[in-house]
């Protein structure tokens, strides 16, 4: 599997004076590989998720667990108004979590389009890539071995 990094830069803010760092990231995988990728139905496995993403989800989580054992209270009003605010402070998590980086194996292989604020960002989303690649060649290096053979494995 090769993995085709491209790395571009504009300007941007309100009046053009900052650098956007740009990053496009493929990955091609072998023959052999797109069929093992098709065989076990891996297109959709996640390989890598961003901390902000898993940050988002854990919070969005929080609010809906929040909300959902919770008891009605019922002239008041108080208790339904927080499950309301819990519920939308949810629902917003889940916005910010589908907008920040989650790459799966047919993501990555179509393309990954990633624009950064500042180089170390820039490397991370990089090396994000880099490890996704990793980890999809170590499901297609395990997926390989499912054809009856023996392994020893010593300790």
């Amino acid at each position: 599997m090769m993995l085709k990094v491209k790395r571009s830069q504009r300007a941007g803010g309100m009046l053009g004076n900052k650098v956007i760092f740009i990053l496009d990231a493929r990955a091609e995988p072998t023959a052999d590989e797109a069929a093992l990728i098709k065989k076990y139905g891996l297109g959709k496995t996640t390989v890598y998720d961003s901390e902000a993403r898993k940050k988002h989800q854990a919070n969005a989580i929080g609010h809906f667990d929040a909300v959902s054992g919770a008891p009605v209270i019922g002239a008041t009003g108080k208790s339904m108004a927080g499950q309301l605010w819990s519920n939308a402070r949810g629902i917003a998590a889940s916005a910010m979590m589908a907008l920040s980086l989650s790459v799966t194996v047919d993501s990555l292989i179509a393309g990954q389009h990633i624009e950064c604020k500042d180089l170390d960002e820039l490397l991370g989303a990089q090396l994000a890539m880099m490890e996704a690649c990793k980890a999809t060649k170590s499901y297609l290096e395990l997926a390989s071995t499912f054809d009856g053979r023996e392994e020893v494995l010593e300790f």
